[in-house]
């Protein structure tokens, strides 16, 4: 008698389906397990500089310049660091009818050694600012003076790193650099770079003398921050960023160190930030200390730091 269960062709059809299909869909599926995604140099960013570096660089074609720069437009900035997410200001004298200010920040970049990070509208053209101050006795030049010809709001997110405004006259092509740091106060890197910016400012000798020459005394017994700094222009430039710093910076950023970068005034104003490292580096011709700057270093492997790593080249 008919019941209700499939007759034997109906089961063995059955039987045979269900293997068909989980073959079929065996198929589909790929041999392996997928590969994990690759994660970039900022995803998330674990190292700062590494993730700063796999941008695209700028060619030194549009961002270096020849020594100090041309006369005819010069300026500094009101102070030598900032810290990320505070405004910087600059002074700059020029005649020019209009000038543009472009801010890069110097590294590795695949061996471009910068990448543009803003462009900064000057407030004011056609400046031509008041005499500095100079001291007869100190051979003391401060052009402090000078009123502010533009303001950079520099980012909350930007990498600390050695800073130039590339200043630019387009009726002659005329061009300078304002340098400055950019700081990471807090921040916990590895390293820690201070510049050598007093020794910067020591061979600088704008308004007619420095530490070594010049003037009516023969030499400065005073320098000021406030001025430009020309002391690229002296004997084969080795007394700034770029002779002996710049080519450390560049080593430091193409492999990968987790660094940040400090003035040597900084070090002298709040040596505590010493304590967030592990490495401090004073490199190339690192030769002009204030006293509290080498008590804030020296202080630092007593209170559970390493030892200050100079550098020589």
């Amino acid at each position: 008698m008919p019941g209700p269960s499939a007759t034997p062709p109906q089961r063995t059809l059955k039987g045979l389906l269900f293997p068909l299909v989980l073959a079929m869909v065996a198929a589909l599926l790929p041999l392996t397990a997928p590969a994990a995604v690759a994660v970039g140099p900022c995803d998330p960013i674990v190292n700062a500089v590494v993730c700063e570096n796999s941008k695209p660089g700028s060619p030194p074609s549009e961002w270096d310049i020849d020594g100090a720069g041309d006369d005819s437009i010069q300026g500094f900035s009101t102070e030598i660091s900032v810290n990320a997410g505070q405004p910087i200001r600059f002074k700059i004298d020029t005649k020019a009818p209009s000038y543009t200010i472009a801010v890069y920040r110097t590294g590795w970049y695949g061996g471009n050694g910068a990448r543009k990070i803003a462009d900064v509208t000057p407030s004011v053209l056609r400046q031509t600012q008041p005499a500095c101050r100079s001291d007869l006795t100190t051979e003391l030049y401060d052009c402090g003076t000078w009123a502010v010809s533009a303001t950079w709001q520099v980012p909350a997110t930007a990498v600390s790193g050695v800073y130039i405004a590339l200043l630019t006259r387009p009726d002659t092509g005329g061009q300078s650099h304002i340098t400055f740091i950019v700081r990471n106060d807090g921040n916990r890197s590895s390293v820690v770079f201070q510049t050598a910016d007093q020794t910067w400012q020591a061979y600088n000798t704008y308004g007619g003398a420095d530490f070594y020459q010049g003037a009516v005394n023969g030499r400065a017994y005073k320098v000021s921050y406030n001025r430009p700094v020309n002391t690229r222009g002296g004997i084969g430039g080795r007394d700034f960023y770029f002779a002996n710093e710049y080519p450390m910076v560049r080593f430091l950023e193409q492999n990968g160190y987790d660094v940040s970068y400090v003035s040597g005034l900084d070090v002298d104003r709040n040596g505590a930030e010493l304590l967030n490292h592990k490495v401090f580096l004073s490199v190339g011709h690192d030769e002009y200390w204030s006293g509290p700057q080498r008590a804030n270093v020296t202080a630092a492997p007593r209170r559970g730091r390493q030892p200050p790593v100079p550098f020589r080249q």
